[in-house]
């Protein structure tokens, strides 16, 4: 049984991380109107624990019923299946790379690529580098190597171990340690002759505390000991308002801090030490008030009493069950293949053009237009499943 209103997140954080990365090339004014501008949450944090809580459940329940190799060799399957779709992406942008400067086209995006196509692709596919946006697989990669042990654990009883563990890493990361780590490897490559960055970006330490705490309420929901009633109780409404507070309080600091309200000087010393790729923790504080709202608001808002809280639960019921994104969140890893090479050709193509001199209007419609295949993929999808499944059923 799929929970459709996590598809439905699923969804809507792959469709704003398109908006996102899109706009990011066109600049269309429709484009500044979401999450991102108003407070840290952003799509890939979400992407992140949706992904943890969802293969908690669905691996977690097959470890239950049918026990840890089966468990084990689930994971493996979906393993191979997403480093297929990381290395056929890696290697779609090899050959863009060595095929484009023969028409006269230096895509600045792929510049690594074209001056170092044997080694830089290596080391894509070695998990160690990457390209922009294409971060997130490798480290999905790494955080399902370690769930078949986690979920082990968590089986045996020893949630307590694994969520300081992650804990504990979360620090680690805070220290910069893995980001210096790069600096002998990228210094020992240029001295070579192969001057290429090395790191995906997102630091695995800092991040795995996200997919942890989604395998981990992925686990309870699986083992049927999770209780989403308890947030109906009275005594909880004090929290709600405490992390509306909270909400409303990070919203100002993140206006503040990036449209310039603030003197250069405070901007920096309030950005200096906010580390998005560490996951620094105003972007962990900003996490769970976010989930923790949204979360009471579906389940305890529209039965609160409150009428805004009403609304705003049955508002976000609504959204979030919406078959558009459904569709969408259902073909996850297809649609995040789509967005990367639907991103990247729109950043080809700006580098032959004047972006800036298109008018907003256009760039509007460009930045619409450019969502439209990713409903076209997941149709798509869902078409080769059916026949799949249609196929094993005549063999059957």
């Amino acid at each position: 049984m799929r929970f459709v209103i996590l598809d439905g997140f699923r969804g809507f954080f792959l469709l704003f991380m398109m908006i996102a990365h899109a706009n990011a090339v066109l600049n269309a004014p429709i484009g500044r109107y979401n999450h991102h501008y108003i407070g840290w949450v952003e799509d890939a944090q979400g992407f992140v624990f949706i992904s943890g809580l969802v293969v908690a459940m669905v691996y977690g329940k097959i470890l239950l019923r049918k026990g840890r190799q089966a468990m084990a060799e689930g994971i493996g399957g979906r393993i191979r299946k997403i480093y297929a779709y990381h290395a056929a992406l890696i290697l779609t942008f090899l050959v863009a790379a060595l095929l484009l400067p023969m028409a006269g086209i230096r895509a600045d995006i792929l510049g690594q690529q074209q001056d170092e196509p044997f080694v830089f692709t290596l080391a894509s596919l070695m998990l160690t580098t990457g390209t922009l946006h294409m971060g997130i697989l490798p480290m999905y990669l790494f955080f399902m190597l370690a769930t078949p042990g986690v979920l082990w654990l968590f089986h045996t009883g020893r949630a307590p171990v694994v969520l300081a563990g992650s804990v504990l890493l979360w620090l680690f990361a805070q220290t910069g340690l893995p980001d210096l780590a790069q600096l002998p490897v990228e210094a020992g490559l240029d001295a070579a002759g192969h001057p290429i960055n090395i790191g995906i970006y997102f630091n695995i330490f800092g991040w795995q505390a996200l997919f942890c705490a989604g395998l981990w309420i992925g686990w309870l929901s699986a083992s049927r000991r999770l209780d989403l009633g308890v947030l109906r109780r009275p005594e909880l409404r004090p929290m709600v308002w405490l992390a509306l507070g909270a909400f409303l309080l990070l919203l100002v600091l993140d206006v503040i801090a990036y449209k310039g309200y603030l003197p250069q000087h405070w901007r920096q010393l309030i950005l200096a030490p906010i580390d998005r790729g560490n996951f620094h923790i105003v972007y962990v504080i900003a996490f769970a008030v976010d989930l923790f709202l949204v979360t009471w608001l579906i389940v305890a808002g529209p039965g609160s009493g409150n009428r805004g809280f009403a609304l705003a639960g049955t508002a976000l019921n609504w959204l979030f069950t919406r078959p558009a994104l459904i569709a969408l969140g259902k073909h996850s890893l297809q649609i995040f293949a789509a967005h990367i090479l639907m991103v990247y050709a729109l950043s080809i193509w700006a580098g032959e053009t004047d972006v800036d001199a298109i008018s907003p209007m256009t760039r509007n419609l460009l930045l619409l237009a450019s969502l439209a295949p990713l409903w076209g993929v997941a149709w798509l999808h869902e078409r080769v499943k059916l026949r799949r499944a249609a196929t094993a059923a005549a063999a059957a």
